[in-house]
């Protein structure tokens, strides 16, 4: 049976700079070998629960600018239930691949119990080369820095979004549908986009200076992403948007994204609306500074 696939498989939660090595090398491989490019990621992983860098759409939208022959995304309930020989057999034999390539920390079958060692011990025994790559290291102010979604997630939470972008190598914007709020915020004249940070996505805390990007035009932001405390006691977690010096209409379920540049101060309850409102002119000009004033265009970028 001939082989005609030089197969990648990966969760790909970001596609960060690390996996575009990864990419490279699946490309040079085939080019260099007249075979085709395949990728196997998958629409969900157990452990990472509400912690993804990207929605499952936008992560495929990411991953089909490299301009794969072929990606495949594998169902994680089916897939959690076959071992790893099994899985082994059904997506890189079966499907006649003829190299593998994965990082380190790659597993696979049921219960996370094949392992790279494994991978290539099941290449072996099938004349399948399979090629384990580190991960891809950077150095910054002398530090370096070995890439990985666990260091972004970590670089999120921290509000380190200069480090983020750098890491994902496209700037980093967090993605939701817009919804109704309580008109509050334009009645103490400060009108805010309200959206819902899209499911299972990790996002960061407080009030933070970005830009909002809607139907591919980008402004100069203030949001506070959390829970509303002085408003209103609530456990839904929502992102509110104030677009600085322009008034922006948007319709309810219209997908709305921010990039986040620099976290202004962490979401505090006002003891009156009065001193909510003065904060509020606070964050604006810091926001300002941080930022600048006007509009731009902004595509997606690898």
């Amino acid at each position: 049976m001939e082989k005609k696939y030089v197969c990648a498989i990966g969760n790909f939660d970001g596609v960060h700079i690390g996996h575009q090595k990864l990419f490279d090398v699946v490309k040079k491989i085939a080019k260099e070998n007249s075979l085709k490019t395949l990728v196997y990621t998958f629409d969900k992983v157990a452990k990472l629960n509400k912690n993804y860098i990207y929605s499952f759409d936008i992560k495929l939208q990411i991953l089909k600018l490299f301009q794969f022959d072929e990606i495949h995304v594998l169902k994680f309930d089916k897939i959690c239930k076959l071992s790893p020989i099994m899985f082994f057999e059904q997506f890189i034999v079966n499907k006649n691949v003829s190299v593998v390539i994965a990082g380190e920390d790659f597993k696979f079958g049921k219960n996370a119990t094949g392992d790279v060692d494994l991978l290539c011990k099941l290449g072996r025994n099938n004349n399948i080369a399979v090629f384990i790559l580190k991960d891809f290291c950077i150095e910054i102010d002398g530090k370096l820095y070995s890439i990985s979604s666990s260091l972004i997630r970590n670089k999120i939470l921290e509000c380190d979004f200069d480090k983020v972008e750098i890491f994902l190598g496209r700037e980093y914007y967090i993605s939701g549908r817009k919804v109704s709020g309580l008109g509050l915020a334009k009645r103490l004249g400060f009108p805010t986009i309200n959206f819902l940070p899209e499911e299972n996505l990790l996002v960061p805390h407080g009030v933070i200076a970005g830009y909002c990007k809607i139907k591919n035009k980008v402004y100069p932001s203030v949001a506070n992403f959390g829970f509303k405390p002085t408003i209103i006691k609530s456990d839904e977690f929502v992102v509110e948007i104030h677009v600085i010096d322009k008034k922006i209409l948007v319709d309810d379920n219209e997908l709305v994204f921010f990039r986040p540049v620099k976290k202004i101060r962490d979401e505090q309850k006002f003891t009156s609306l009065i001193e909510l409102s003065q904060q509020i002119k606070k964050d604006i000009m810091i926001a300002k500074n941080v930022l600048g004033t006007g509009e731009k265009l902004c595509k997606i970028k690898k």
